[in-house]
């Protein structure tokens, strides 16, 4: 969440550059649509962050993420924007029902993804950069399914989105949900590493969990939902059994948790679409 002080300078800068927010449409699957969501692509004031929205741009990021959000029955309008912010971020506005995309945090993933032909243990560049960037927007949606919806959250809410976002992220066809879910723990386990060992009591202070559980508890939502499917998990030491054994019950945890406060607002419809497209194409 931003400040309003922050939040008006963006305000202003949209009206400087005199942009007009557009509604979803074009070269997406012609029913997923959703007049109530609309998005925009700002350009960034600094020169190396331009070919970064060039790429969003030509991949249709905010198209197809308009299209995923197109089954939502939303109670109002709701957008979409990518941004210059200063600072590698995603983050929810309820103050405005918006998604802002931080270009930024493209430029990070890059950074901390492996190498084009480089693999790290397992993990390979695409799925990194692609997979981790997802599961921060699904990350975002579960904040913003949770104040549209009202939706009541025990414990803290940063825990509960990242429930959602391994949720979510499952929710895709197989190969989708495979990208999604290695690409959003790599990301922890890379955070994790670059942070290093904490220092003082007042670094478990934050609202966020320790990055190395948030690693723990993706790779837990994928093999509770599949445990076939990412078997790899278990085979390469990824995760460790003994958590490995209550991974069905979380995951249906979370389920049971989905079905009862965001499912009533969805066309199901149109999720079977959803669930049926490759976005990753």
């Amino acid at each position: 969440m931003i400040s309003m002080v922050r939040n008006m300078a963006l305000a202003a800068a949209f009206a400087a550059a005199s942009l007009v927010v557009q509604p979803a449409s074009a070269q997406i699957p012609p029913e997923l649509k959703n007049a109530k969501i609309s998005f925009a692509y700002v350009p960034p004031d600094s020169p190396r962050l331009q070919p970064i929205m060039e790429r969003l741009k030509n991949r249709q990021l905010l198209e197809k993420l308009a299209a995923f959000l197109s089954p939502l029955q939303l109670p109002h309008a709701f957008y979409l924007v990518a941004h210059e912010c200063k600072e590698a971020n995603a983050f929810y506005n309820p103050m405005n029902w918006r998604i802002d995309i931080c270009y930024e945090m493209i430029e990070l993933l890059e950074k901390v993804a492996p190498g084009p032909n480089n693999p790290s243990e397992g993990f390979t560049r695409d799925e990194v950069v692609v997979g981790a960037f997802v599961g921060v927007l699904m990350h975002e949606v579960g904040h913003a399914a949770f104040d549209m919806f009202n939706v009541p959250v025990f414990g803290r809410e940063e825990d509960a989105a990242d429930e959602m976002a391994g949720f979510l992220a499952l929710q895709f066809n197989k190969q989708v949900a495979h990208t999604v879910t290695r690409g959003f723990a790599y990301l922890w386990l890379a955070a994790g590493r670059m942070g290093g060992e904490p220092k003082d009591w007042a670094d478990y202070s934050d609202e966020h969990g320790a990055n190395q559980q948030r690693y723990y508890n993706v790779l837990c939502m994928g093999y509770g939902a599949d445990p076939q499917h990412f078997k790899d998990f278990i085979d390469k030491g990824w995760l460790p059994k003994e958590r490995a054994a209550g991974c069905a019950a979380e995951y249906q945890q979370v389920r049971q948790a989905f079905s009862k406060t965001v499912l009533p607002f969805i066309n199901q419809s149109l999720i079977k679409k959803v669930q049926e497209t490759d976005w990753l194409k």
